[in-house]
């Protein structure tokens, strides 16, 4: 978030702007090019335009709520909470918070940015104004720093080396990647290494889970080299025989490409905006099992066909993201906003809805017996709609997809996390940050319907049914809603 900061000074300055950044904290090495936070009331003023960057608990929202000027929004897009749950509770707290803190930002700015179309579904979701997607920028010269020799030489020995680059925080699932590759060595390439680069705090419950996942796995030459310098990066990617991530979500996801510039394939789990910033390069995956995930590994290893088709798909997905485009693309987006010329748009569906059916698989397991009670309960309810999760990927768009089914409405969410062939304990259906805001911003009453519990529930009240007979929680369910206040005559 701070490069994105540091680059879109840059542009702004180069643009003819004023610009300076404002922040709580920062890295020593960027002193001269940051201003405290608690000074910006003092010198903004009625002409001052304000970029709000959010991604985490900042405790600033009364800061921005009082100053002068104008606003607008940049996310980079909020961690689902539950990923942290079991390693990180204060984590977790505050990733709850900065989503509080994203509702409470909405009347104050008059439009909103994303880095992926994922991300800007949530905020259209979450009814922000003038919801639209700025490319990321990436400075390519800044990775080109030369490969550490030392590092280089002990890593480039004839072994296959899989390579990940990230923190090692419980959303990225690096004991994941870590089963991949135990699988991958055991079944294909007793020869190989797995490379692990980025910043690892041994102390926290997860730095020691994953210790724990590598001493179980027993697999050979797994390394965790905690936080690298650019020379050791560069020396990492320079002997990469594939790069492998597992990560539960990402609103962008930069290691991705920063892999594909420096001519390394690329396999990922497609989850939350993954696909989206690989564009259809790669190998992504709608599956995180580790034999299966290992597998793709192995193929690109012995297929030297398909491993120059894979590099030569992401040479072509970089060749949209060069600076002077990225950078003609941004002004063109900022340009309304900053020259005051927003136009009126046309507001995406807005929901009129008296009662919200919210039953994730509805469209990809439409015979389930929560399906069936969505329809038995939307027939009769005038104004229903039926939120449900999106079995494919969800058109480019800011919205959610709305169609028109026997009368009611189906709103299709992009999930956070690919959907699996069948819904089990193991494998249950992920939730959706975009499906979760529609919820918390409508004023409709809600029904939950889970797909994998026969019960209906309506606020504090959990009406239990028999998956044969759906048609046995319909009349309970109507008459509670009638009871607070929801007509059903159709």
């Amino acid at each position: 978030m701070g490069n994105q900061a540091r680059y879109l000074q840059s542009l702004l300055r180069g643009w003819g702007y004023a610009s300076e950044i404002y922040a709580e904290q920062w890295d020593s090495e960027c002193q001269e090019q940051v201003r405290p936070a608690s000074n910006y009331p003092k010198e903004a003023d009625a002409d001052t335009a304000l970029l709000i960057h959010h991604s985490f608990e900042s405790r600033l929202v009364p800061l921005i709520a009082r100053s002068p000027g104008r606003k607008a929004l940049v996310y980079h897009n909020v961690t689902p909470a539950p990923l942290f749950e079991g390693f990180d509770r204060k984590v977790a707290a505050a990733c709850l918070a900065a989503r509080e803190e994203l509702l409470a930002l909405r009347p104050w700015v008059e439009c909103a940015y994303a880095y992926s179309h994922f991300s800007a579904e949530e905020l259209t979701a979450a009814g922000f104004p003038h919801v639209s997607v700025i490319p990321f920028a990436l400075d390519w010269g800044a990775f080109h720093a030369p490969p550490d020799p030392t590092l280089q030489a002990e890593f480039d020995d004839g072994c296959v080396n899989v390579l990940f680059v990230g923190r090692a925080v419980p959303s990225k699932r690096i004991d994941d990647v870590m089963r991949v590759f135990a699988a991958y060595q055991r079944l294909y390439q007793p020869r190989s290494r797995l490379i692990i680069a980025g910043y690892l705090n041994r102390e926290t419950p997860y730095g020691t889970y994953l210790h724990g996942v590598k001493e179980l796995l027993g697999a050979e030459r797994i390394h965790l080299l905690g936080r690298v310098s650019a020379a050791q990066l560069s020396a990492c990617y320079s002997v990469a025989t594939a790069y492998l991530s597992m990560s539960r979500h990402e609103g962008f996801g930069v290691p991705l490409l920063e892999a594909m510039e420096r001519g390394v394939p690329v396999v990922a789990y497609g989850a939350a905006a993954i696909p989206e910033t690989m564009g259809g390069a790669g190998l992504a995956t709608r599956t995180r099992d580790p034999l299966e995930v290992a597998q793709l590994l192995a193929v690109l290893e012995r297929e030297p066909g398909l491993r120059k088709k894979i590099l030569s798909g992401q040479r072509d997905r970089l060749a949209s993201l060069g600076q002077e485009q990225v950078a003609a693309r941004i002004r063109e987006g900022l340009s309304p906003w900053l020259e005051g010329a927003l136009t009126a748009q046309e507001m995406p569906s807005v929901s009129t809805a008296s009662v919200d059916l919210v039953c994730p698989g509805y469209e990809s397991h439409p015979d389930a017996p929560a399906s069936r009670l969505a329809r038995a309960l939307a027939r009769q309810l005038p104004e229903a709609r039926v939120l449900a999760l999106s079995p494919a990927p969800v058109p480019l768009s800011v919205s959610p997809r709305v169609e028109a089914r026997e009368g009611f409405q189906v709103w299709s969410f992009s999930p956070d996390q690919p959907l699996p062939a069948s819904p089990s304990a193991d494998f249950p259906l992920p939730g959706s940050s975009s499906l979760e805001m529609a919820v918390r911003t409508s004023s409709a009453s809600t029904v939950l319907l889970e797909a994998d519990a026969a019960v209906a529930k309506l606020g504090e009240q959990i009406i239990p049914y028999e998956p044969n007979q759906v048609e046995t929680a319909v009349h309970p369910l109507l008459e509670s809603l009638r009871r607070s206040g929801v007509t059903h005559a159709r």
